[in-house]
């Protein structure tokens, strides 16, 4: 059977969502008079951003309210060459270390010049040493890789150049550390680095295609405002109380906000009042 050739730049979509993955190399080695590494940086950039979304503090991605799902990975040589057998890598023998095999897999040691620190489940550090393979000048030269996979509303390219126009400098911080980027400010390059890194998806499930991420915000504030509606009319005994008209129309004021012009070119939507969509 004839083997059918990869797609590389090939988005899915399912109702109004469509998705992108980009699986890109991050530079290797330190930045120049720097003492972290390229990985080092952009893993610190990435925990700045998880931290302020644990917090509910307001971050980067909040300027595109199109995004159903974001998530980034930084996947080592160690993950991917796993129960390999590569020329010129150092495998960890079975019991060799805390960081070493698990059961019958082989496990590359670290393929880095930095420190990799191994904690152990109480949170103290067992181990802690370079990589050792960076020093062998017959080591072949892999690269860390960021993945990175969104869901969002519209179209792609209006996706990326809202990217472009609202995040460009908070985006180009995170990339800037893959091989090749260009930055955001020359929009056709950074479109063609994106489409250069792209890989295709083999299942793209969503739970809610026909929706935008605006549209399920106001169907969530629509059920608080139900349920706060329901607590008003009804007494703990069941009971009607006697102004419930008033309490309805209460509601109706503050559910009668419909989002319009979705998606605008900013990613962004507009109210209105109204009784229709």
């Amino acid at each position: 059977m004839q083997r059918e050739l990869l797609n590389w730049s090939m988005s899915a979509t399912s109702g109004g969502v469509t998705e992108i993955a980009v699986l890109a190399p991050i530079i290797r080695g330190r930045a120049p008079g720097e003492r972290l590494t390229y990985e080092e940086k952009l893993r610190r950039v990435i925990d700045s951003i998880q931290t302020r979304a644990d917090r509910g503090i307001p971050h980067q991605l909040n300027t595109i309210t199109s995004i159903h799902f974001g998530r980034m990975m930084i996947i080592r040589p160690e993950q991917y060459l796993t129960n390999s057998n590569v020329a010129g890598v150092d495998y960890f023998k079975s019991g060799e270390t805390s960081g070493g095999p698990q059961g019958d897999f082989s496990v590359p040691k670290p393929l880095d010049e930095f420190e990799i620190t191994v904690h152990g489940a109480d949170g103290g550090t067992i181990e802690t040493h370079a990589g050792s393979n960076a020093a062998h000048s017959e080591t072949p030269g892999f690269h860390s890789w960021l993945l990175t996979i969104v869901s969002f509303d519209g179209d792609l390219k209006v996706y990326f150049r809202d990217i472009a126009q609202f995040l460009a400098r908070d985006f180009d911080e995170v990339f800037v550390n893959c091989v090749d980027f260009p930055s955001t400010r020359d929009f056709e390059k950074f479109w063609h680095w994106i489409r250069r890194y792209q890989v295709p998806v083999d299942l793209f499930l969503c739970a809610y295609p026909d929706l935008t991420v605006v549209q399920i915000k106001q169907l969530e504030d629509f059920k608080r405002c139900f349920d706060a509606f329901v607590e008003k009319v009804r007494s703990p005994t069941g009971r009607k109380v006697e102004n419930m008209e008033e309490l309805f129309d209460e509601f109706l004021r503050e559910t009668a906000q419909y989002a319009s012009a979705f998606p605008t070119p900013g990613g962004t939507y507009r109210m209105k009042s109204g009784k229709g969509v």
